[in-house]
């Protein structure tokens, strides 16, 4: 059976010509895998947009640590199916060191983000989290010699204008020290687990996460235990737990796919507009109402994501 990031090498690997058969252009192949990463980072947001709602809710119901080492735990699970249908013909020992890496700082990222969000508002934490992962990938990418064409870098900048405006809410002026320190230590995470996953290679499929979720749920369970926190969560919260477990473990894998075949900066920035889905989800299920500028950061969000398929 073959997958979704077989199907992206197909379309940037050379293709032999056969009598009678017209191989498609480099320009063509190129375009392809770069509006797949567009596609996957897409849903990549959605992913972590719903994920983070369901985390920060459970976390104002249960012990921080506890949320994230049984998320963590659940993730894994559908983490082990997937790799059994996705390709890997060259899995190399520093791709599995990458992602080993990649899951401590996922797991740091997820804490802390966790842990704003269940003591302040998402308003605060979206726009912090949101806007300074997307920018930090990308200031890597340009280090590492990418090229961002004028409608990119249009696309960039419309996409960072959205995740402030769509999570900005004009009655909380004002967040403790700790909040916005946590919110900054989370972006910071993301950011370089989006770096870290970036430099592995296509090969290798998705076995890096593999080697991401083999260090982070032990060392997740370690923390919640010397904490006190490691006791699964009552039935009440277990399905939000869940929820928030798998539809993490479903970023991770289409960031991963996304970010093997496309710009680095390009898939950050887009897979960083999950504040936009995080109050979607907020409207749907707590039947909150957006202000005009969240309107207007949803529609940017939109423009963003025309821009940036290039």
């Amino acid at each position: 059976m073959r997958t979704t990031i077989a199907r992206v090498r197909a379309v940037t690997r050379p293709m032999v010509s056969h009598p009678g058969c017209c191989a498609a252009s480099p320009h063509t192949r190129i375009y392809a895998a770069r509006l797949m990463s567009q596609v996957l980072s897409l849903a990549t947001a959605a992913l972590y947009g719903v994920a983070d709602f369901a985390g920060g809710l459970a976390s104002r119901r249960v012990a921080v640590w506890g949320v994230v080492a049984w998320s963590a735990l659940i993730g894994a699970a559908l983490l082990a199916i997937t790799v059994l249908f996705i390709d890997a013909p060259d899995v190399r020992a520093g791709d599995i060191a990458l992602g080993a890496v990649a899951g401590i700082v996922g797991l740091l990222g997820i804490a802390a983000l966790y842990a704003a969000l269940a003591r302040g508002s998402m308003s605060i934490v979206s726009p912090v989290t949101g806007a300074l992962a997307a920018i930090i990938p990308v200031l890597a990418g340009l280090a590492l010699g990418e090229v961002l064409s004028g409608r990119q870098w249009a696309g960039v900048v419309c996409a960072i204008a959205a995740v402030i405006l769509v999570a900005w809410d004009r009655s909380a002026s004002h967040a403790p020290a700790s909040v916005i320190g946590l919110s900054v230590m989370a972006a910071v995470w993301f950011g370089a687990f989006f770096i870290l996953l970036d430099q592995t290679s296509s090969d290798s499929g998705i076995w890096p996460l593999v080697a991401a979720r083999s260090m982070s749920v032990p060392l997740a369970f370690a923390i919640a235990f010397v904490r006190g926190e490691s006791s699964r969560p009552d039935r009440s919260v277990m399905p939000i737990v869940a929820f928030a477990g798998i539809a993490d473990m479903a970023a991770n894998i289409t960031i991963l796919l996304a970010l093997q075949a496309g710009p680095l900066g390009v898939s950050a920035v887009t897979a960083s507009l999950y504040p936009a889905f995080t109050v979607l989800a907020a409207i749907v299920f707590l039947r909150e109402h957006p202000n005009r500028l969240q309107w207007l950061g949803i529609s940017l969000a939109l423009v963003a994501v025309g821009l940036l398929a290039v």
